[in-house]
C-alpha cells in the first residue's frame, strides 16, 4: 500500500507518497481503506517540526479520514465490514491507503455527507463540541467570541454554538470575503481582524461587559488580547496556537478577581486518555449533522498527487473551512 510519509522536517516538498508495509490490525482495531483525509494545522506543524511533542521522522502524516471497513483484529466489535466510517486518529498515520487503528476512533458516516465532508468532520467538530459543552459550559443565550471563524475549527464552533442556542455570536476572520462567509453561517457580529480591533468591537457590542465564552485557536497576540474580552465568570478555551506563543503577560490575580476559567484542549490527548469524553461529543455532533445544524465547509479538494499544493493552500490561509485530499 501507499502512504504519505514525512522523511524529514521541512517544506511541503518533503511530503512523499510512497510504498509502505500494509498494516495488520491488532486486538480491538479496525482496518480501514481510506478514501479521503483532511489537512489540519497540526499536520502542517508536524511536517515543519514545530508541533510540541510531535512525531519524529520518518512518519506517516494525517489524522482525519473517511473510508470503508475492510478488516478487523481479534475480538473487535464496531461497524461491520463494508461500512463507511469517519474518524480522527489519536496520533499521526491517517494519510494512507490502509489504516489500522482502535475501533473506538471510528464512527458510521451520516448518510447525508459526502466522503469529502465526512473527512472534514471529526477533528474540528469533536474539538469544538468538547470546547463548547465540556470546558466552555455554554448556556443558552450566552455571548460567544469565536476566533478564526472561517477555518475548519472556527466554522464548526460557529455552527455548534448556534445549535446549542448561544445568544450573540461575535466572530473574527481575515479578509472581507471570509467575513461575508461567516455571516452566512449565523454569526451576528463579524469582525475583519485585519482592519478592526476585535477588543473594541466586543466592548461596544456587550456594552463593556465582555463575552461569556471565548473559543480560541490562534494563539499569539490574539490569545493575549482575548483576556480583555472576557466577562466576569467567563471562560476561555484554547485548542491551538497557529500563530505561536503570546508575548503578553497576564496577571494571575485577574483570574480570581473576575472569576475567569481558562482551559486548554487537544483532541489526541483526550482520545488516548479520556476517550469516553470524545465519544459523547461524537454522538452529539452526529445528531447535529442529522438535524442540519452541522454541515462541514470544504474550501478545497485536492488529489493525492497535489498534496504539496494542498499544504501550501492551507498554509497561505486561503482555505475557507477544511482542506481535503482524495486518494
Amino acid at each position: 500500500m501507499k502512504a504519505l510519509v514525512i522523511p524529514r522536517f521541512g517544506d511541503p516538498d518533503v511530503l512523499t507518497w510512497t510504498d509502505q508495509p500494509e498494516p495488520v490490525p491488532g486486538p480491538g482495531e479496525l482496518l480501514v481503506r481510506v478514501r479521503a483525509f483532511a489537512v489540519n494545522w497540526a499536520d502542517l506543524m508536524q511536517r515543519a517540526g514545530r508541533y510540541p511533542g510531535g512525531p519524529t521522522p520518518p512518519f506517516i502524516a494525517g489524522h482525519d479520514l473517511v473510508g470503508e471497513v475492510v478488516g478487523r483484529g481479534p475480538d473487535t466489535a464496531g461497524p461491520p465490514d463494508g461500512a463507511r466510517v469517519f474518524g480522527v486518529l489519536g496520533r499521526a498515520g491517517g494519510a494512507a491507503e490502509l489504516v489500522a487503528a482502535p475501533a473506538a476512533w471510528f464512527h458510521p458516516v451520516p448518510e447525508i455527507l459526502s466522503n469529502e465532508q465526512a473527512a472534514g468532520l471529526a477533528g474540528p467538530y469533536f474539538t469544538a463540541d468538547v470546547a463548547i459543552q465540556d470546558f466552555g459550559r455554554l448556556r443558552s443565550g450566552e455571548t460567544v467570541l469565536v476566533h478564526a471563524a472561517a477555518g475548519g475549527y472556527g466554522s464548526a464552533a460557529v455552527q455548534l454554538c448556534r445549535h446549542y442556542r448561544a445568544g450573540t455570536i461575535i466572530a473574527t476572520a481575515g479578509g472581507d470575503d471570509k467575513v461575508r462567509r461567516i455571516k452566512e453561517w449565523g454569526v451576528d457580529v463579524a469582525v475583519n481582524y485585519q482592519t478592526s480591533d476585535f477588543v473594541e468591537i466586543v466592548a461596544d457590542v456587550t456594552e463593556g461587559r465582555g463575552v461569556d465564552l471565548v473559543l480560541e485557536s490562534v494563539g499569539g497576540e490574539v490569545l493575549g488580547k482575548s483576556f480583555d474580552c472576557i466577562a466576569p465568570l467567563g471562560r476561555l478555551v484554547s485548542v491551538g496556537a497557529s500563530s505561536g506563543e503570546s508575548s503578553r503577560r497576564f496577571r494571575l490575580q485577574t483570574l480570581f478577581e473576575r472569576g475567569i476559567s481558562v482551559a486548554g484542549f487537544t483532541l489526541g490527548l483526550w482520545l488516548q486518555n479520556r476517550p469516553e469524553l470524545v465519544h459523547a461529543a461524537a454522538r452529539r455532533v452526529i445528531e447535529a449533522v442529522r438535524a442540519g445544524s452541522a454541515v462541514p465547509v470544504i474550501g478545497g479538494v485536492f488529489p493525492i498527487e497535489e498534496i504539496a499544493e494542498a499544504h501550501a493552500f492551507m498554509a497561505g490561509r486561503r482555505s475557507i473551512g477544511r482542506t481535503v485530499v482524495v486518494i
